[in-house]
């Protein structure tokens, strides 16, 4: 048997293609009754199209906003909250794109509390009601709660679990039908004075969005002050004498340009492994100008702050 010494050319096995949200749903435990209401409310909310899905959602979504209004009309001693027409009128307009809001996340009553400041012809419509992601281990606990945050429009989602999990899946079909979906990029509850690092799950949905998304970025702080984490019992304590809480919506972040380049760039690619190292490349960029955004914002509105806006 003869031996060649020609230098053999490693050809790279291909890439299995990643499962999509059906394929993870059908993977989901089915072994008790816990685990068979959250694999069907996974799969209902992922289609949003039952016939009896909208009308639950209107009556949830509508109840959880109008309860969070009267919750901050009662517990603050003022609430403001500056160009919230840059959100209602992208909301509300007849639109080809979807939407993304991000936002710094201060306790785990900032959703749906924030949303208490929409306008009451907004708040019985699933239209013009926010998708979210919400950690799993806190809100799906039982089958009611399933029910209930299912037809919220609050989508379960697994911390630590990476950008590729059933969340994301989900989060992106929404997009690819032009909904709304409001997303806390630092991943976690942050009461420091500083933002924190977002996570990369946000720059994907951005990036796989089959039409680049309007992006608007929200400051909101006030809550840390009446629900911190030190305190035993999770409850938000306001007082309606003392407690303020304050809402900035900022300008559009375009990433039409960026998100353009980066296609091109990719289609250019034969390597599955080329295209990846771009695609974290670029999913990087993306959450760094969200961060940047974001973190100006906040400068912003400390600055508003310090000047009287709340006095």
């Amino acid at each position: 048997m003869s031996v060649s010494n020609e230098k053999q050319q490693l050809v790279e096995p291909p890439e299995l293609p990643r499962p999509g949200a059906k394929e993870l749903i059908d993977r989901l435990p089915r072994t008790n009754w816990r685990e068979r209401s959250f694999a069907y409310w996974a799969e209902r909310q992922l289609c949003a199209n039952d016939p009896w899905w909208r009308p639950l959602s209107s009556a949830v979504v509508g109840v959880s906003t109008s309860a969070m209004s009267l919750f901050l009309a009662l517990g603050f001693r003022k609430v403001v909250v500056e160009d919230l027409h840059k959100l209602t009128d992208v909301i509300e307009a007849q639109r080809d794109r979807p939407v993304i809001t991000i936002a710094n996340h201060e306790s785990t009553m900032d959703d749906p509390s924030m949303w208490g400041i929409m306008p009451t012809r907004m708040r019985w419509n699933p239209d013009y009601t926010r998708w979210t992601l919400g950690a799993q281990e806190l809100l799906y606990k039982n089958p009611p709660l399933n029910a209930f945050f299912a037809l919220g429009q609050t989508i379960p989602t697994i911390r630590g679990d990476g950008i590729y999990q059933l969340a994301v899946e989900i989060g992106i079909q929404r997009l690819k039908e032009n909904k709304w979906l409001h997303v806390f990029p630092e991943g976690k509850v942050n009461q420091d004075e500083s933002i924190g690092r977002f996570k990369w799950g946000v720059g994907r949905l951005i990036m796989e969005s089959e039409r680049v998304p309007i992006v608007l970025p929200i400051f909101y702080t006030g809550m840390k002050e009446i629900m911190p984490l030190s305190q035993k019992v999770p409850m938000p304590k306001p007082n309606p004498f003392k407690s303020t809480l304050y809402l900035k919506v900022g300008d559009e972040i375009d990433f039409t340009a960026q998100i353009e380049e980066w296609k091109g760039a990719r289609a250019k690619l034969s390597s599955e492994k080329e295209k990846n190292q771009l695609d974290e490349l670029v999913r990087i960029a993306v959450v760094d100008r969200l961060w940047a955004s974001l973190d100006s914002l906040k400068d912003e509105s400390t600055a508003a702050i310090a000047h009287g806006a709340l006095d």
